[in-house]
């Protein structure tokens, strides 16, 4: 009977069994530097985002004004709020009391968000004509030097 030849088994050293594995690396793209969202979770065809503070009612009242809290899934929060920790939110400093402010990912349909810069300019415009009249910005008269040519303020 003969004897089949075996290579040596040879023992891996304690230092390689014990190496960590890397980790999977995944090509998603990000959007922004220290406050990064990646981008298969944003719409920007449908979308503008921006992020918000959670100081005082900052946040409560840009929900009011259309803007939804995102959440981890590309969704939005519930409107009751229940689902918080699902939010996409990132730790951007203290409060005075303290705990850590954090910054919330908040998103509002393009079409409101051009609305209200729409109103925004408007109001604008109409300041900027009673500032060419020689009056402050709420309609009062100035006493102040008005030129003979009139007020003219150009836009760059």
């Amino acid at each position: 009977m003969q004897l089949e030849e075996r290579e040596p088994r040879t023992r891996r050293s304690r230092s390689e069994e014990t190496l960590p594995e890397r980790r999977k690396r995944t090509d998603i793209s990000m959007t922004g530097k220290r406050l990064a969202v990646r981008t298969d979770l944003l719409d920007f065809s449908r979308f503008t985002y921006r992020w918000v503070n959670d100081n005082d009612t900052r946040l409560w009242s840009l929900i009011q004004n259309d803007w939804n809290v995102m959440t981890q899934d590309g969704g939005e929060l519930k409107s009751d709020s229940t689902d918080m920790g699902a939010a996409i939110a990132i730790p951007v400093g203290v409060k005075k009391d303290g705990s850590a402010l954090k910054a919330y990912l908040c998103r509002k349909p393009l079409r409101f968000h051009e609305e209200d810069q729409k109103m925004k300019q408007t109001e604008l415009d109409e300041q900027l004509a009673r500032l060419r009249q020689g009056n402050d910005a709420d309609g009062g008269s100035q006493g102040d030097y008005i030129p003979s040519g009139g007020i003219r303020i150009a836009r760059s």
